[in-house]
């Protein structure tokens, strides 16, 4: 049964589960691939618009605050500021921090407010940073003057202070990852960047979270002989039932995920929706099942 089919009749009714009993798990997960990357391509055109605008606010916010990114002789500077400056943007979600110097010791708490993301920036460096874990940090230099070539770092907080000042300097070469050096540049890098993420992990995260719970569900549920009460599938056999029965549920989260329906959130509606789905399923395949083999002892 080829994708479409086996989509159309699953939100149809319960009717082709007994004709997908003979479908192959590898066939099966090929078309839960083939769903999952049509629903992750919704919600990605779907969101487009309002993620595409956060980031412009964004970096409209920054180029206000800091001014041009300028290049020359006194390294990587801000038009607009000449001393330290810290920044909360993205709703308060990220923060930039412009520090003019290195000095001794740690850097200020650039984590602060439950930050877990931002922009480090000195005079010698420019680099995004995220938090990955309670004192360690992954550090991603796009620019920075240094004769070294830096990649992206994993730092504890204690060392990343030492670390800047040992890799990089004002009078070193200045080297860019990227065509241009602005606000404009970096703003469709990571507009780039953030949707491609975000369209990945919902298909990575999708694709794993339906296959965890169609095997704990596969796993609990089964048909069994009318007077033995054996099972009488294999749990590959319940294991592709559950990929198919994930499908309504699928379409169903992705709706509220798309358009951010308030409430519930896409594991939430998928999980009750799948589960109730799944016991209509195997209860349907049960009576076809029964009428099947009727009782020999009558």
């Amino acid at each position: 049964m080829n994708f479409f089919t086996a989509l159309i009749g699953t939100c149809k009714d319960t009717k082709v589960f007994a004709k997908l009993l003979s479908q192959s798990m590898g066939r099966a997960f090929w078309h839960l691939c083939i769903l999952v990357f049509i629903c992750s391509l919704f919600i990605m055109l779907c969101t487009y618009a309002k993620t595409s605008q956060k980031i412009d606010e964004t970096f409209a916010q920054a180029e206000e605050s800091f001014g041009d990114i300028q290049v020359n002789k006194n390294g990587i500077t801000p038009k607009n500021i000449i001393g330290g400056k810290s920044l909360l943007v993205a709703d308060n979600l990220q923060r930039i921090t412009y520090l003019p110097s290195i000095g001794e010791g740690n850097l200020p708490e650039i984590d602060g407010d439950d930050v877990n993301s931002g922009l480090l920036w000195t005079p010698a460096i420019f680099a995004p940073w995220v938090k990955i874990g309670p004192d360690n940090f992954l550090l991603l230099p796009f620019a920075y003057c240094s004769n070294k070539q830096l990649t992206a770092e994993s730092i504890q907080r204690s060392a990343i202070a030492s670390y800047i000042k040992d890799n990089t300097s004002v009078k070193d070469k200045f080297v860019c990852h990227l065509p241009e050096l602005s606000w404009s540049v970096l703003r469709d890098y990571y507009k780039n960047m953030l949707i491609s993420a975000e369209f990945s992990g919902n298909l990575v995260g999708i694709i794993l979270q339906v296959l965890f719970f169609v095997m704990m569900f596969s796993f609990i549920l089964n048909l069994s002989a009318k007077n033995t009460g054996a099972p009488v599938l294999k749990y590959s056999t319940r294991f592709t039932i559950g990929i198919y029965a994930s499908f309504p549920p699928l379409l169903i989260a992705t709706m509220f995920r798309a358009f951010e329906l308030p409430l519930l959130s896409f594991s939430s509606v998928y999980i009750i929706c799948f589960s109730i789905y799944l016991i209509v399923v195997f209860t349907r395949l049960q009576l076809d099942f029964n009428a099947q083999r009727p009782d020999k002892t009558e």
